[in-house]
């Protein structure tokens, strides 16, 4: 009897637990935010573009790093979802990945700010939280000095690879503190003097040139892959949405982002002489492989927008010249470089889905429905499909939901359809970021 009772708890648990992660799938669908849980519940209709990220980070795990990619979709395509799966599967091949969405806080035009953001949410294999610390703390002074830290050289500036040495001759406050350097949350230089001073009993070495955060951003994404590196993990995976966002920008504010995507990307293959702010025109050499997806309206609306008019944008032509105006000519080349990648074939477009395809991830999504709220769940999945018409996989799914819920709740049918859907414009806006007293460069 005992281990008849047994079994039954135990089915009972299971179906609860199944019927939590339903509710957790169709939940998040509803809001409009792919979660792991749901990449893993539904199937990959991107396997074409996911299996060619995954590819890449398995070659990447072996030593032989790629070139980072954009993928170009239309709204309502799919593209974030496709972002969770490779999410998820670099966490399972042994990466750290921080994930971050363009907008109105988050640009990537200014390279150090833009770091923050993307250090202080770095996830990884073994941890729940989000972070490096406990990582970094299994860690010794002594490990710090065989990795390839210790080399000043490596970096633009030597200031973090110090910072990070110091953490390891620090507790308690001050190692929180200069990890918040590390990522991000910048101390002033009168306080790293002094935890420096007091933890190694001398002062902070001069440098031959100030830190300067428009020309040194780069050495903290340098300190920080590495030291993702030098804690065990495969690299450091960056994944970013929303990256037509970089069209709201001014013309200054959008080549320093291209110029900032190209290098995180590894997208240059010239060689430029390291010196100032032409360091993000040189090749990244450190353990970094950036994915992003973008909205088609970026090369549709920004790049190839004509000339028309003096204030008509077309990128691909003008921001080449605004870089050799500011740069140089080296600099000119490497934009055209990042153009001419950007829309070629290491860069895919994410195509509309097949009727059978979506059909098939409906279906799985009234299974999780009647699991979810524990009712036989039925529905017509080709009929909606073919009454929604030509419209973005977002839509569907939504109208799914909707003729779900109104059947569980009031037990009828109704016929659903769509009206035409506006992606949002991509105007220039000076004051769409709203970093405070932060000029384009």
């Amino acid at each position: 009897m005992n281990a008849w009772i047994d079994k039954v708890e135990s089915l009972m648990e299971r179906y609860d637990a199944n019927r939590r992660k339903s509710i957790t799938v169709v939940e998040s669908l509803r809001a409009g935010i792919p979660t792991r849980t749901s990449t893993r519940e539904l199937p990959d209709l991107r396997s074409s573009l996911t299996n060619l990220i995954r590819q890449d980070l398995e070659q990447f795990s072996r030593g032989q790093r790629s070139l980072g990619r954009l993928a170009w979709g239309p709204y309502g395509q799919g593209k974030t979802h496709a972002l969770t799966t490779v999410e998820h599967a670099a966490l399972d091949l042994g990466f750290a990945v921080s994930r971050v969405s363009l907008s109105r806080e988050v640009s990537c035009h200014h390279l150090l700010n833009f770091y923050g953001r993307v250090a202080s949410v770095i996830q990884t294999p073994d941890s729940k939280m989000a972070g490096l610390t406990k990582a970094l703390n299994s860690k010794k002074a002594g490990d710090f000095l065989n990795s390839v830290i210790s080399d000043r050289d490596r970096y633009s500036h030597p200031l973090p690879a110090i910072v990070l040495e110091d953490y390891f001759f620090t507790s308690g406050e001050e190692q929180d503190l200069l990890y918040g350097d590390l990522t991000g949350t910048r101390l002033s230089s009168p306080e790293l003097k002094r935890i420096h001073r007091a933890s190694r009993g001398e002062p902070l070495p001069k440098f031959d040139l100030n830190f300067r955060a428009t020309q040194h951003g780069s050495a903290y994404f340098g300190v920080m892959a590495d030291a993702i590196a030098f804690c065990g993990y495969k690299g450091w995976v960056i994944l970013l949405d929303e990256v037509e966002l970089i069209g709201r920008l001014g013309k200054m504010g959008r080549l320093q982002a291209y110029r900032n995507l190209n290098w995180l990307l590894n997208w240059s293959s010239r060689d430029v002489r390291r010196d100032g702010e032409n360091e993000l025109f040189c090749r990244n050499p450190y353990p970094i492989y950036t994915f992003g997806v973008v909205a088609s309206s970026l090369r549709n609306d920004v790049w190839f927008s004509g000339t028309s008019t003096p204030s008509a944008k077309n990128d691909r032509t003008q921001i080449p010249e605004v870089a050799i105006e500011k740069f140089g000519a080296d600099a000119g080349l490497v934009m055209r470089d990042f153009f001419d990648t950007a829309i070629g074939s290491n860069c895919p477009t994410i195509r509309p889905l097949e009727t059978a395809n979506l059909v098939t991830l409906l279906d799985r999504l009234v299974k999780l429905h009647g699991n979810a709220y524990a009712w036989d769940a039925k529905l017509n999945v080709p009929e909606l499909v073919s009454t929604i018409g030509s419209q973005p996989i977002r839509t569907h799914i939504r109208a799914t939901l909707e003729a779900l819920d109104i059947a569980y709740l009031y037990h009828e049918s109704i016929k659903l359809g769509t009206t035409n859907l506006l992606e949002a414009s991509l105007q220039e806006q000076e004051d769409f970021f709203t970093l405070p007293n932060e000029a384009d460069g």
